[in-house]
């Protein structure tokens, strides 16, 4: 059961995050502006604040996402991640 203070501010954050993480070179996710630890560190931010319970599967996904992310800068850091991703999420 969720006990968030208030909704309405989790979401403007969540929103207003999202909206930063996309104003990078041409609203791309590529690796080389979007420092993805950084937003899910922001992520984390809100749901303490706000006192949103996360699944523990989320827990253990932002710790996967930020090891791929240092992975993937070390390869492409101008991979697009929506590009490559989006196709994929799409069809399955």
């Amino acid at each position: 059961e969720q006990r968030c203070d208030d909704p309405t501010a989790f979401r403007r954050g969540m929103r207003n995050l999202v909206e930063s993480a996309r104003a990078g070179e041409r609203g791309a996710f590529n690796l080389r502006h979007l420092k993805v630890g950084e937003v899910l560190l922001e992520v984390t931010s809100l749901v303490r604040t706000h006192h949103v319970q996360p699944d523990p599967v989320f827990t253990t996904l932002v710790c996967a996402i930020v090891v791929l992310e240092g992975l993937g800068r070390q390869l492409d850091p101008t991979l697009d991640l929506f590009s490559v991703g989006l196709p994929l999420l799409v069809g399955a």
